[in-house]
């Protein structure tokens, strides 16, 4: 199985690439996607991480805006650049707009529970083919009541996703190689939140198979160059 997590490396993040990804591979993953938000700079050592053996590292854009248009500026100028293209959904109207773009892979449910994945999201997200990505790093973190309520925002949208077959993938969001943690752990961590195995497992292929997808080339909807 084909394991990929998305990362937060220097400098916004507190480790370098190479070394989230000499974790990344000895904790099992096959890839890891640096997606750092698009406004950050330089990833450092990001060169010496695509060196590191028996481990995929590719550079994505973690999208954070704050209204449409800006949303939809640096979406156009980010698609061409990069195979992986996520957007942080930190409110309702980032959480419409990102579903209504084709171009965005994958919409992040907010780690406070902020942006309302709701109905018509959701449908607009299976029309567009965008992801949901669920943020699993408040299992880690919170406790007492406050993960109790990001619990049930989960599960309320875990059971949108699967009524509209929206794609899914889990994500620590790792800022530093301590944050990672192996597959099994992620698929442990999601289980708890409601998922079931199959489904966190999926969840974690999901950005290796988007990566297949977005690297081939599409000249209209459904056809494809070879």
């Amino acid at each position: 199985m084909s394991y990929y997590e998305c990362v937060h490396a220097l400098p916004e993040g507190s480790s370098s690439a190479s070394r989230m990804a000499l974790v990344a591979r000895r904790l099992g993953y096959q890839g890891i996607i640096v997606a750092n938000c698009s406004d950050s700079g330089n990833i450092f050592n990001f060169e010496a991480a695509r060196k590191v053996r028996d481990i995929e590292v590719v550079r994505g854009a973690d999208v954070l805006a704050r209204d449409r248009k800006g949303l939809h500026n640096r979406v156009t100028s980010l698609r061409r650049r990069v195979p992986f293209l996520a957007v942080q959904g930190v409110s309702d109207m980032i959480v419409r707009a990102a579903c209504e773009d084709p171009n965005v892979d994958v919409l992040i449910q907010h780690p406070e529970g902020r942006g309302n994945l709701g109905i018509a999201a959701a449908r607009s997200a299976k029309q567009n083919q965008v992801a949901w990505g669920f943020d699993l790093s408040p299992m880690i973190r919170l406790r007492g009541g406050q993960r109790s309520r990001w619990m049930s925002i989960f599960r309320r949208n875990l059971v949108l996703a699967r009524k509209f077959r929206i794609p899914m993938m889990i994500t620590a969001r790792p800022m530093s190689h301590l944050d990672l943690r192996a597959p099994r752990e992620m698929i442990a961590l999601a289980g708890l939140a409601g998922m079931e195995m199959a489904e966190a497992r999926a969840a974690l292929e999901y950005p290796g198979r988007l990566l297949e997808l977005n690297r081939r080339t599409w000249v209209s909807p459904g056809v494809e160059l070879i």
